[in-house]
């Protein structure tokens, strides 16, 4: 399920997944509540904006969706780029190995193709449906006019979910995270 518009703006976190490779995919919330005593997942929205420094040159800068006392949450509208990274922050004093990073696209957005990395090495997968398979490379049967069957790559309109599998044990008091963009529609 992809979250709304409002939970893009209100900042909440309810999409992330951590899940250990060996355990099997559970639904979101009860997979934090079984890793927060060793795991902290935290997930940040920053929007894409363009602002002009002091000799009046463009750059991009990225605003937080969340807003402070001092500058209020930037307002998104259609065409916006959104940043959104997702961080897994190691509390303990062991490695935690098999580390799995899984967030939904949020609803009324567009995943931005070649937009995801990380930081700690994982190796990136996608879901064009709903979350229950992933591949690094989605595809997608589409019928031909003359009625043959061609696989071609999935739009990014099809995109659900992204994931992070992350190959090394993430270090005592260290943290890894992965980054994606969506386009609001």
């Amino acid at each position: 399920m992809k979250k709304s518009l409002f939970t893009i703006l209100a900042g909440i976190s309810l999409g992330i997944g951590v899940v250990p490779q060996t355990m099997p995919q559970i639904s979101p919330q009860p997979v934090l509540a079984q890793t927060q005593q060793n795991l902290d997942v935290e997930l940040a929205g920053h929007l894409r904006v363009i602002e002009k420094n002091w000799r009046g040159e463009q750059k991009v800068a990225w605003r937080s969706l969340e807003g402070g006392f001092m500058r209020p949450a930037p307002r998104v509208k259609p065409g916006d780029t959104i940043r959104y990274t997702v961080s897994g922050n190691n509390r303990t004093e062991q490695p935690i190995s098999g580390l799995v990073l899984t967030d939904d696209l949020p609803a009324n957005t567009v995943y931005v193709m070649g937009s995801a990395a990380s930081v700690g090495g994982a190796t990136i997968t996608y879901s064009i449906d709903g979350g229950k398979t992933y591949s690094a490379n989605p595809t997608i049967r589409v019928t031909l006019p003359d009625g043959r069957v061609e696989t071609r790559p999935a739009p990014a309109e099809r995109y659900t979910h992204v994931r992070w599998t992350f190959q090394n044990a993430v270090p005592a008091r260290a943290s890894v995270n992965g980054q994606y963009q969506v386009r609001v529609q």
